[in-house]
């Protein structure tokens, strides 16, 4: 009778650890699957963290901030090419006046790196009205520069050089100056060949005398004509611009217009909308 329940005490015994190695395998099993849930959810995150970090580079780039960083980089660099120029000053002077100039430039667009896409408007075919173009959805970039020896800066189709433009027409410098009290005319390259020439019926240069205000300048009336000559009149006219005239007579062949500082680099920037080049503007100075 003792041996019988042995034996059924074994059984027992033997039986609970099949069910107890049952359930720890299948709660192994079910560590493991949670484990790879928990792989899955990390990936996806991981995935979703870079998708994000893409949208904010690329919004980044649409902002003020970006365009300062850009520049004081740029800043730094001309400043540290300056610093290492001036060990050879009388080698490199020209060089490092012109660095000098486009660094004082620099920092200035550094300072008004503000959105200036103010206006900008485009058509919704679906309302079939003109929005507004969000400043969100505007992203600035520099296109190049555009280097100068004439003091100004023609915008124009670069078919009608070809079909339009005059080359036989010639310059003429006309400059005159009224003397603000006999009325007399005085004329550059006449009565003075440079500025710093002392008249001699006058007493004083020429420079002088019209910051008294006592020789005034003369607006002479120029034919804008689509030619050298006739883009060297606008940029030289009151407002510092003028329109050039087609062959024919009619407006519209280009605009000619004066820099603030004379030759030099200028850089242009442009603003895209959607991928597609809507703006440009030119710094003058």
């Amino acid at each position: 009778m003792n041996a019988l329940i042995d034996y059924f005490q074994l059984g027992a015994n033997g039986l609970a650890l099949v069910v107890a190695g049952w359930i720890y395998a299948a709660y192994v099993k079910n560590i493991r699957a949670q484990l790879s849930i928990k792989d899955e959810q990390i990936r996806a995150v991981e995935k979703n963290l870079a998708l994000w970090k893409d949208k904010a580079a690329q919004f980044e780039k649409k902002t003020p901030e970006y365009m300062e960083e850009v520049l004081a980089k740029r800043i730094k660099h001309r400043e540290e090419e300056i610093k290492r120029l001036n060990d050879d000053k009388e080698e490199h002077t020209k060089l490092i006046s012109l660095r000098s100039r486009e660094v004082t430039r620099l920092k200035a667009e550094l300072e008004k790196t503000v959105y200036i896409g103010k206006a900008l408007t485009y058509f919704d075919p679906e309302s079939e009205v003109e929005l507004p173009i969000p400043e969100s959805e505007i992203e600035v970039e520099e296109l190049g520069e555009i280097f100068v020896d004439s003091a100004s800066i023609l915008i124009t189709d670069p078919l009608y050089v070809q079909q339009e433009w005059d080359r036989d027409e010639e310059y003429a410098d006309l400059r005159l100056f009224r003397h603000a009290k006999t009325g007399k005319v005085y004329q550059f390259g006449v009565h003075f060949n440079h500025f710093e020439e002392r008249i001699e019926e006058l007493q004083d240069t020429p420079n002088s005398l019209i910051k008294q205000s006592i020789l005034l300048p003369v607006e002479v009336a120029r034919e804008f004509t689509y030619s050298y000559p006739g883009a060297a009149y606008a940029s030289m006219a009151e407002p510092g611009y003028g329109e050039l005239k087609f062959a024919a007579g009619h407006s519209g062949a280009g605009i000619c217009v004066r820099t603030v500082y004379g030759d030099g680099g200028f850089t242009v920037y442009g603003e895209r909308f959607r991928g597609d080049l809507v703006r440009i503007f030119i710094d003058l100075r």
